[in-house]
């Protein structure tokens, strides 16, 4: 089983199956009332048995290793599909977007390096598909938020504001709005802000209204100077299910609240989980990812000295690594993965842009209630989720990516 970590993408960037061998088909949660809001406490015995859990099945591979290039990939960073089925996907090594067909057949490309117009950076490590197929790639490098119409071939962008919060995070709702998570730098000589922001905002940029405002993320911290970085320290996460309810939770903990559409918290999910602490090796592995990565990019060694300094770590590691839609409006919770348990293959071809956490995934239903795990093919990472596809990426064992479509079997039992 292959084991990964997560929160390191934050420093480079500011199928099988299983429902447990023992489990029934009845839940052993509770559900309480307090003033309104739903209390759903889960035990750790799933309610799928033997065989119930869902699956995957392969619907479409994208990509060469070799020959025409239309169909080779760089640096797979964003990948959402259109309305009627084409497929974008942004490859950040290229700098460019590709379009395919439903069926895998390039159609065409949208962009090239640069800064100008219609361009993108290093820094567009996102693409997502909006409102009337508009497409949206922030691009951190060139300090904007390009905004594609990709059927009329316009080309727009809005202002990308540092000293507004770092991006920490975006997502397009199912019904086309858009969500950004921001951090406050604080930099010297200015109040410091414990909180985070996260807020919806239209394709122009303007703020239409403040989602959460969750204690401040600890991962790392700028203060002028290199950055800071301490691993494992609880995080905000969220995500939108394809209701369009919000769901949020601190990553130290597995307790989630889900809100409405007016942002009360209608149900609040809970699961016991077992602190696992954060080993000597781990640290060990992490630091080396780091030094290793960054002296690769031609970071200069005073400066990796100073960096290394910068680094601590949590105690334990965080209860999960991160939340999303799924099927049958479920919701997925990737598990945390333990950097010691990886193989040398492994922690050799570690990809901080793709390799997340666990390949294994906690799925609780509509109401809350735990159903089980499912474990993601090796090597592939989900991007996007339409109906019963998701849309990601996939690592040969030579680590060429492909754009693969995964279907979720098993569903509507």
């Amino acid at each position: 089983m292959r084991k990964t970590f997560a929160y390191i993408g934050i420093v480079l960037f500011a199928a099988a199956c299983g429902g447990g061998a023992d489990a029934g088909s009845t839940w052993s949660g509770t559900v309480e009332d307090s003033a309104g809001v739903q209390l759903v406490r889960n035990s750790l015995q799933p309610i799928w048995g033997e065989g119930e859990a869902w699956g995957f099945e392969e619907v479409l591979t994208i990509g060469e290793a070799a020959g025409d290039p239309d169909y080779q990939f760089g640096q797979i960073a964003g990948l959402d599909v259109t309305s009627d089925g084409r497929i974008l996907v942004l490859d950040n090594l290229a700098q460019h977007v590709k379009v395919y067909s439903a069926d895998g057949m390039f159609e065409s490309t949208i962009g090239k390096a640069g800064s100008g117009p219609g361009e993108f950076g290093p820094g567009a490590a996102i693409l997502m598909v909006g409102a009337a197929d508009t497409v949206i790639v922030p691009d951190a490098g060139n300090q904007r938020v390009n905004v594609i119409l990709v059927g009329e071939g316009e080309h727009t962008s809005f202002p990308l504001r540092f000293e507004e919060g770092i991006p920490m995070r975006w997502q397009m709702s199912p019904s086309g709005v858009l969500v950004a998570h921001r951090r406050a730098l604080n930099l010297p000589n200015q109040d410091a802000v414990d909180v985070d922001v996260i807020v919806r905002q239209t394709y122009d940029g303007t703020i239409v209204d403040t989602l959460l405002t969750p204690p401040r993320g600890e991962t790392f911290s700028f203060g002028g100077g290199l950055p800071e970085f301490h691993f494992f320290a609880p995080e905000p996460a969220w995500t939108l299910l394809n209701d369009g309810t919000f769901v949020h939770a601190v990553s130290d903990e597995y307790r989630i609240s889900v809100a409405g559409p007016e942002g009360e918290v209608v149900r609040v999910i809970t699961m016991p989980s077992e602190p696992v602490p954060v080993a000597e090796e781990d640290k060990e592995i992490i630091t080396g990812f780091i030094m290793r990565l960054m002296g690769e990019q031609g970071v200069p060694p005073q400066a990796l000295d100073a960096i290394e300094q910068g680094i601590s770590y949590e105690d334990l590691f965080p209860a999960f690594t991160q939340m999303r839609n799924g099927p049958e409006e479920s919701l997925w919770v990737q598990r945390i993965g333990i950097p010691s348990d990886m193989t040398a293959d492994e922690r050799e071809n570690w990809n901080p842009m793709l390799d997340q956490g666990s390949d294994e995934w906690d799925v609780f239903d509509a109401e809350g209630r735990y159903l089980g795990f499912v474990t993601m093919p090796d090597r592939f990472s989900p991007f996007a989720l339409k109906g019963d596809l998701f849309y990601g990426v996939w690592r040969d064992e030579f680590e060429v990516q492909y754009v693969k479509v995964l279907r979720v079997t098993g569903l509507g039992g």
